[in-house]
């Protein structure tokens, strides 16, 4: 009798650490490599897409790639544009901070366009970084558009190419934000150029 609650005390306690290891590995999963696929655009730039995504045409005329997954409230798009177009506009307009970068300017002049159609509740303070050698600013915003009840949560990512600069823009519903943190992260660090 007393083996039978040895054993029974043992294997209680085998449950309860597999079931702990198990929670674990959960929670500090995150994006794996086989749930992407590598999408290459124009010959110019590459860009990891989760699996669950379906390539659109209808998020934003100017983006030369969109992505979504109306299921997941999972949205994602890339605009690009030449470099040398952009500070030319933008020094005409007299809207260039020549005390700031490139990258820099491309952010401050991509959130102005984004506050025309949307209510910014918060924002992050812009975090400069790499990305494949590449210099990028990364910042999130909460925010409301006209006609949609539940709040956005974006991910914009701003890359400086050798000729053209870049908006990586993630979104989804606030509520589901923690839920695609990770995941959107892991697309834009995967942006990197074709040589």
């Amino acid at each position: 009798m007393r083996t039978r609650h040895t054993f029974l005390f043992v294997l209680l306690i085998l449950s309860c650490s597999s079931c702990k290891n198990f929670n674990a590995e959960k929670n500090d999963s995150g994006p794996k490599s086989q749930d992407f696929n590598t999408v290459a655009i124009n010959n110019e730039y590459q860009i990891n897409i989760p699996r669950f995504m379906k390539g659109t045409t209808g998020l934003n005329e100017e983006a030369s790639l969109q992505y979504q997954s109306l299921l997941q409230e999972a949205y994602l798009l890339v605009i690009d544009e030449p470099k040398s177009r952009f500070e030319e506009v933008y020094r005409d307009l007299g809207q260039y901070d020549e005390q700031l970068s490139t990258i820099q300017n491309y952010r401050d002049a991509r959130l102005k366009i984004l506050s025309r159609t949307t209510e910014i509740n918060s924002k992050s303070k812009p975090r400069s970084f790499k990305i494949n050698g590449l210099s990028a600013e990364f910042i999130e915003i909460d925010a409301n558009i006209n006609g949609v009840s539940d709040e956005i949560s974006y991910f914009l990512t701003f890359v400086e190419g050798n000729d053209r600069v870049y908006m990586i823009m993630a979104w989804t519903l606030k509520d589901k934000k923690v839920e695609h943190k990770k995941t959107f992260k892991t697309i834009a660090e995967s942006f990197e150029l074709i040589d």
